[in-house]
């Protein structure tokens, strides 16, 4: 147990299996279509709300408190997005009532979206990732250089 509490990834993974379980059996909307996961660099607060908004699970990681200028978002994205992947290569997400699409978000506290994490759509599962889409445009671009020149 006290790997659990050292290590941010089995935190925030651990919190959460909660979010999913608590919102499996006491979710009060039609259909859930986003689950937002708040940071508050200051208190090293990660909450987890369902897409009204309402806190369903929080868990304060020690190694994020007071961390505001030197807690990058693309680390704290890069951890999030690895913890939704375990979970949905888990099957986690398949205990919800899920209207689809359905997304896990990186939000700020006004739950404006500063990275979508995980995107489930109909039967497939597509996962965002800013290197593929990198890698798309370059090869746009390349395609497009080539066409032009001909």
């Amino acid at each position: 147990m006290e790997e659990v509490r050292k290590n941010p990834v089995s935190l925030i993974k651990a919190t959460f299996q909660q979010a999913i379980d608590t919102l499996a059996t006491d979710y009060n909307g039609s259909s859930l279509t986003d689950i937002f996961i708040v940071v508050d660099k200051e208190s090293g607060e990660v909450a987890f709300y369902d897409d009204e908004e309402n806190k369903v699970s929080e868990i304060v990681v020690f190694d994020w408190v007071n961390k505001v200028d030197e807690l990058e978002d693309e680390a704290i994205i890069s951890v999030l997005r690895d913890v939704a992947a375990q979970l949905d290569d888990e099957d986690r997400f398949s205990s919800l009532d899920l209207f689809k699409p359905f997304s896990v978000n990186y939000s700020d506290d006004n739950f404006s979206v500063i990275e979508e994490l995980l995107l489930i759509n109909e039967d497939s599962i597509v996962k965002i990732d800013n290197d593929l889409m990198e890698k798309f445009d370059r090869e746009f671009d390349e395609f497009l250089d080539k066409l032009l020149k001909e």
